[in-house]
């Protein structure tokens, strides 16, 4: 499964927006006040976690029968289900999952006894079936009927709300069951351990096209108007990874060389534009059967895309749902970072075909084992099959940022991270499990060599093929394919949280080798101190300069150590080669300078690497600000995307700051980054050249914003005049940033534009652009209006409602409106995100507030939730993580302003600004 929101990096004035992700569950009661124990518990950081039940281990599924009839008139479920079971110890009562269902009847056999008088009692998500008698070891048949809803908070069996080519509303029901939601679609064993096979059944209206995991089998008139769908067995699987698919729906069709038959579908009218995403999923079947040396399982493989779908898409075995905008391309709508994501996105979720389906972790606390690995190998199939996207400058740019931006905060997890209640999970569907974890295994990956690593996962796969595994399972097969004790490497990296700052100081020069002293500590970006003294083996590598040649290597595995590299002369020497391990690092004045003064001969890679430590270790107190904005100011001829990301990343931060201080200063500041950059504008021009490669693009697009957000005239009034001439026909690279130009500076007529072209361009790329621009409007009214237009009106897909709310955040202005509506329309944004629980909820809490900077904000952020009526104190425990994340945030940013306003002064002053 893959966030909505984390791999678009969206250029509206802020960092990469949050892991805006997976819809899970919403178990929240509002309007309950909390009472004035649990309220102090919460302002201790003690809030109570509710207790969670884990289901039998004596009870295990072996296969479910289940037919469904889901009516999208009325949206009323009506179902019943077999389950064959295995007793493992004689059972008085049974115990599966059920969320939202009314139980009609149940009925229990046995080998030895009919049990047809069986008491049901309903608990949290559980039902409890207790029979006259005891149940005796052996086989055991459970039969439920079963009735229920297709309702709109897309979880469970839902419906997505669209309109059809003739303008009139349409139905399209469509299921999320990660990771607990199978059990509001029909009674079951809802964990992943209990796996188990399936026959589905779906009793359709006979006009309407049924998918589910497996090929159809049968076809069968069941009255006048509907029909009765069957579906081959699947594999034995988890619940989670069972889907289906009910509406008007189209397809296109394709075979891979091993003749399993790939479909993309879509509703009416949209299928022409899944051409690109069909192809991608035929050569990443191919290529990762190729590559793991395990053919894909199935039949068949489709894809479909689903109007409302919380997250960018979902891997279930055989019928793998996405969001309209993560599949969907027309090469003149489409931007080349929504091409490249879409390449990704798919990617990602047929490799968990292999990691997730045929090998799944045992429990939620292992859900790196899928993410990680899904997340990674997207990236190694998009650079081995799609060079034009330059991917891992991409990789750099989205998942090193995001990973070390969450992990170098206290309030961080481990990778590893034990989960005791699933209604916790949504907590880490974050940049540690996706990111971090991606990045881990580049560096292991580059370690070992790609042939060794590939090796190991062949063996990790083969060996767990159709069952359950663990991180030390995984381990043990990268060590029987290396050699080497990867687990005493490794572990370090998945059980402590946080990584490695590597401080390296120069200390002989003898011949043609220099000698240095390496020591590492924690890195932790308020510049405090590690009193955990944690410590990893990590692997050193070196680029020697000024051809960037890799020189010599070694793994440190203590506090402190020493290394000798072969220089010569005045070469440079850069550590960390290709940015390819998890850790910063932090240089000596001399090579600091040295590393300054070639910055513009070092790989890309190896520039983007330098440029984010050299802001991170800024803020962390370590390196001074003129040290980054000398950089910055020496980046007048860069045009590589990902090394100007960086730097724009660190100017943000400064800016933002500045804007809750000095506006004078700001403004100085505002000037001094307008001349760094009007050169690069210049060079890059307004229109595409012919052949200019991807990310070039999305360089263009990101100087745009800059100089526009620091009050750049001519860049404004060019892109206004730009806007007016072409609107939707826009370059669609940089189709968004003009948008958002235009709602921050133009007039209510270019507002009323936008809106227009929101409401006509039947695009989804196009529609979220539009969308957040206009929550970026600084008419107050204009604002107010937009707001009760998305949240009260739900003229904005609700799966679009946390880009609002995060476009709305990026200036000061709008961040204190937003966060006033926030806090205002607390049932509304429960209702719409899903819950304080929920992920989504989550995520747009974090884009919003953590931008402020000052401690009575942080405070006010602390205490918001503890008074507000809207929460219990378990929904506040499950905001602890997220809110103490946020306020640690905040902190930071006030710390960067305290501790760097006289620097960026001076600085400024040195430089006439």
């Amino acid at each position: 499964m893959l966030e909505g929101v984390a791999r678009v990096s969206l250029l509206v004035g802020r960092r990469v927006l949050g892991s805006l992700v997976v819809e899970t569950r919403l178990s929240h009661s509002t309007h309950t006040t909390l009472t004035a124990t649990a309220a102090m518990a919460c302002a201790n950081g003690n809030a109570p976690k509710p207790v969670y039940e884990r289901l039998s281990s004596t009870v295990k599924p072996s296969h479910y029968r289940l037919q469904l009839t889901p009516c999208l008139k009325t949206f009323a479920l009506t179902g019943k289900v077999e389950i064959d079971v295995d007793i493992q110890k004689e059972a008085p009562e049974i115990k599966l999952h059920s969320d939202g269902l009314l139980i009609k009847k149940v009925d229990i056999k046995s080998s030895a006894q009919n049990f047809s008088d069986v008491r049901t009692e309903l608990g949290n998500e559980m039902i409890t079936l207790t029979p006259t008698g005891p149940v005796p070891v052996g086989k055991a048949t459970l039969s439920i009927e079963f009735t229920g809803e297709l309702k709109k908070h897309m979880k469970g069996f839902y419906r997505s709300v669209y309109k059809g080519e003739d303008g009139q509303e349409k139905i399209l029901a469509s299921t999320q069951f990660e990771s607990t939601f199978a059990r509001m679609a029909f009674p079951c064993f809802d964990e992943p351990a209990l796996k188990a096979k399936f026959d589905v059944e779906l009793v359709v209206d006979k006009t309407l096209t049924a998918l589910s995991n497996m090929n159809v089998i049968s076809e069968t008139p069941t009255g006048e108007a509907l029909k009765t769908v069957r579906f081959d067995t699947t594999p034995i699987m988890s619940t989670y990874l069972l889907a289906f698919a009910v509406g008007d729906l189209e397809y296109i069709e394709t075979t891979t060389k091993g003749g399993t038959i790939v479909r993309l579908y879509t509703v009416p009218g949209k299928k022409e534009h899944g051409d690109f995403a069909l192809g991608l999923a035929k050569r990443s079947l191919e290529w990762y059967g190729e590559w793991f040396g395990i053919p894909y399982a199935l039949p068949k493989c489709d894809l479909i895309a689903v109007p409302d779908f919380h997250m960018g898409a979902m891997e279930n075995w055989g019928l793998v749902t996405f969001r309209e905008v993560a599949l969907l391309f027309d090469p003149l709508k489409t931007s080349n970072r929504q091409k490249s994501y879409i390449a990704l996105v798919v990617a990602h979720e047929l490799a968990h075909l292999w990691f997730g389906d045929l090998v799944t972790m045992v429990m939620w606390t292992d859900l790196w084992l899928k993410e990680g690995f899904a997340s990674f190998m997207e990236y190694l199939f998009v650079g081995h099959n799609y060079d034009e996207f330059k991917i891992w400058l991409r990789f750099a740019r989205d998942e090193i940022t995001g990973g070390m931006n969450l992990d170098a905060l206290r309030n961080s997890h481990p990778i590893e991270v034990q989960i005791d209640n699933p209604n916790e999970l949504d907590e880490i569907y974050d940049s540690i499990t996706y990111a971090k974890s991606n990045c881990v295994n580049r560096m292991l990956c580059e370690y070992l060599g790609e042939e060794t690593f590939q090796k190991g996962l062949h063996i990790y796969l083969a060996r767990h093929s159709y069952g359950n595994a663990t991180t030390v399972d995984l381990w043990n097969a990268h060590s029987e394919a290396s050699g080497q004790d990867i687990a005493k490497m490794m572990s370090g990296w998945t059980q402590q949280m946080g990584f490695p700052l590597i401080t390296v100081k120069e200390v002989k020069r003898e011949g043609g080798s220099r000698v240095l002293s390496l020591q590492q500590t924690r890195f932790i970006v308020d510049g405090s101190k590690d009193e955990k003294n944690s410590k990893w083996m990590v692997p050193i590598t070196t680029l020697v300069g000024p051809s960037a040649k890799r020189g010599e290597k070694t793994i440190l595995t203590e506090k402190e150590g020493t290394m000798t590299v072969s220089v010569e002369g005045d070469e440079y020497l850069k550590l960390n080669a290709n940015t390819g391990g998890f850790f910063r690092v932090e240089y000596d004045a001399g090579m600091f300078e040295s590393i300054v003064k070639a910055f513009h001969t070092l790989p890309p890679l190896d520039r983007f690497g330098f440029a984010s430590d050299c802001f991170a270790l800024m803020v962390a107190g370590r390196y001074s600000a003129a040290q980054f904005l000398s950089l910055v100011q020496s980046c007048s001829t860069e045009l590589e995307y990902a090394v100007w990301a960086a730097l724009d990343d660190g100017l943000h931060d400064v800016l933002g700051v500045l804007a809750h201080s000095d506006a004078a200063l700001r403004k100085r500041m505002d000037a001094f980054v307008v001349k760094a950059l009007v050169p690069v504008m210049e060079k890059l021009g307004w229109e595409p050249a012919a052949g200019e490669d991807s990310q070039r693009g999305q360089l263009r697009s990101a100087v745009i914003n800059r100089l526009a957000r620091c009050g750049h005239a001519d860049t404004i009034q060019a892109a206004l005049a730009l806007f007016s001439s072409k609107k939707a026909e826009l370059n669609s690279d940089i189709r968004g940033t003009l948008f958002g130009i235009a709602a921050r500076n133009g007039t209510a007529e270019h507002f009323a534009q936008l809106k227009n072209i929101f409401e006509t361009c039947k695009f989804p790329e196009i529609e979220r652009n539009c969308a957040m621009s206009m929550a970026q409007t600084m008419d107050v009214s204009q604002r107010e209006a937009f707001f009760t237009y998305t949240f009260k009106e739900d003229k904005v897909r609700t799966q679009e409602m946390a880009f609002v709310l995060a476009a709305a955040a990026t200036t000061r202005e709008g961040q204190e409106f937003t966060w006033e509506y926030f806090k205002n329309e607390q049932p509304v944004m429960l209702a719409k995100l899903g819950g304080a629980q929920d992920s989504l909820y989550q995520r747009a809490f974090k884009s919003i507030a953590d931008g402020f900077c000052s401690e009575a904000k942080a405070k006010e952020v602390e205490s918001f939730f503890c008074s507000c009526p809207s929460f219990t104190p378990e929904s506040v425990a499950a905001l602890d993580r997220p809110i103490k994340q946020v306020t640690e945030t905040i902190r930071v940013n006030e710390r960067l302003l305290s501790s760097n306003a006289k620097a960026i002064d001076e600085f400024l002053s040195s430089k006439g600004f």
